[in-house]
């Protein structure tokens, strides 16, 4: 394994950063977390927030991720911000599963339960890479490098192990799916928000054993939509915070409901640092900016070996060179991870007290947990649940609707771009009742809406919020 580390590592090799135009066309007002472009500023941004999330966090919330998020390798970042958050990946994959035959679901129901174990051991390595970086920020324990790019040789394999699983699935759906099948499959493709109707959820928990092999399931027929409608740039793709999804960014996204925005954090916590820990964070960039577009090369090359699963291919699958590959792309993570977690150990390093506790106080801002609200109620409490919805809903923000006198005001009335669901709800009022309803679930409220934000279930949290809302006039 050594001989194979060292050869790897010296042929990572520098390319050009690929993103699609028209995904950038459409999606100005999302550009700067999901456009796929690494410049300076962006990267710089996913450094700042990762660095406040992993300093502000604990090793559990390092350890979460969305079910989607390993073998990302199928495109469906790019459809989500192309649809404006329109598109969701559990209504496309329950939409396909309706659409597709008992042996396109057997397809994908076999490789859901094959790739579980894949996973699972993917899951472990990750944990084992953890360890050995939290070391690094607890104890300032030296990185052993040699260990690391042996345990990323093996990350990166497992993930591309279960992205060819899963892309074998989606090559056999490919062969069988007939031409009506086509046309439902692109007119979802123009409009995901159709996905969102007539949906019956209960189906797929007849088809499979486990909690994780239903997620699974769901997981891949999704990304089986958009690998057989989408096209090559869509699929290079990647999100900020990625290559090395390690420092817990996704935990407070999950905790807050999808409320924290990464450039709003980065924002705020840049301006709770020093100049010398500023500058930590300004020469990671630098260097990342590199780093990010050798994983993106390795990661396109990757991609073409796998893509010689399927019917159009002109070249056949080469086991060995996909291996091969994947290991370098494993590596080529590692080094970005390590990179950042040496930056914000020398940050923790140097950061006072004042600044410990104005750091926790701004990740309470982010976190849907009783113990922020119980001590609080009424109005109060209301302003405070607010600043999960202050990060889009801002004025002059196009990312979301201004709320100053939302409640009792028409629905969709507002200068934005609203989805074609909502403009459908604009002879109605949001009423309290109505508000309440919405809250509780916008997507079951209003299905097709572009609001990535997934509910609050508790009763009086929601009416508290509703309660500030009335005094925003």
């Amino acid at each position: 394994m050594t001989k194979i580390i060292n050869c790897l590592v010296s042929t990572i090799v520098l390319c050009g950063l690929l993103s699609s135009p028209a995904f950038a066309k459409n999606n100005a007002k999302h550009a700067d977390e999901y456009s796929g472009r690494h410049d300076e500023k962006n990267v710089r941004m996913a450094v700042t927030s990762k660095a406040f999330t992993w300093l502000s966090g604990s090793p559990a919330d390092n350890e979460k991720l969305s079910p989607g998020k390993s073998a990302q390798f199928f495109g469906f970042v790019a459809l989500r911000y192309q649809s404006g958050r329109v598109a969701r990946r559990g209504d496309i994959a329950h939409a396909f599963h309706q659409l597709a035959t008992v042996e396109q679901r057997q397809s994908i129901k076999t490789a859901a339960l094959e790739v579980l174990p894949v996973i699972e051991q993917w899951w472990q390595v990750r944990s084992k890479i953890l360890s050995e970086l939290e070391n690094h920020l607890y104890t300032g324990a030296e990185l052993e490098q040699h260990k690391l790019y042996e345990l990323a040789a093996e990350f990166g394999w497992l993930n591309a192990q279960a992205g060819l699983i899963e892309a074998n699935a989606c090559a056999d759906v490919e062969k069988t799916l007939n031409t009506q099948q086509w046309q439902s499959l692109k007119k979802w493709r123009q409009d995901p928000a159709l996905t969102s109707q007539n949906k019956r959820k209960s189906q797929l928990k007849e088809q499979l054993p486990t909690k994780q092999a239903i997620e699974r399931y769901t997981d891949i027929f999704a990304k089986c939509f958009t690998y057989l409608t989408g096209s090559v740039a869509d699929r290079q793709i990647i999100p900020l915070g990625q290559p090395a999804q390690f420092f817990g960014f996704v935990s407070i996204r999950h905790k807050s409901g999808h409320g924290a925005k990464r450039g709003e954090i980065a924002k705020r916590f840049d301006k709770l640092l020093s100049k010398q820990q500023q500058g930590y964070l300004q020469g990671t960039t630098d260097v990342l900016i590199n780093e990010i577009a050798k994983f993106k090369s390795i990661r396109s090359e990757q991609m073409q070996h796998m893509d010689r699963v399927r019917i159009n291919s002109q070249q056949s699958f080469d086991l060995t060179a996909y291996k091969q590959v994947a290991y370098q792309l494993g590596i080529a993570e590692i080094r970005c991870a390590m990179i950042e977690a040496q930056t914000y150990r020398k940050i923790r390093t140097l950061m006072t007290a004042k600044q410990l506790e104005k750091m926790m106080l701004m990740r309470a801002d982010y976190v849907l947990d009783n113990k922020n609200t119980d001590i609080v109620v009424g109005i109060e409490r209301g302003q405070q649940l607010f600043k999960l919805c202050s990060g889009c809903h801002q004025i002059n923000n196009q990312t979301a609707p201004n709320l100053q006198g939302v409640v009792n005001r028409a629905i969709a009335t507002e200068q934005f771009d609203y989805s074609k669901a909502m403009q459908a709800q604009q002879t109605g009022v949001w009423t309290v009742e109505k508000l309440d309803e919405f809250l509780t679930s916008p997507n079951k409220s209003i299905p097709g809406n572009k609001m990535g934000f997934t509910g609050i279930i508790n009763q009086a949290d929601r009416q508290a919020l509703i309660e500030y809302l009335q005094t925003l006039k």
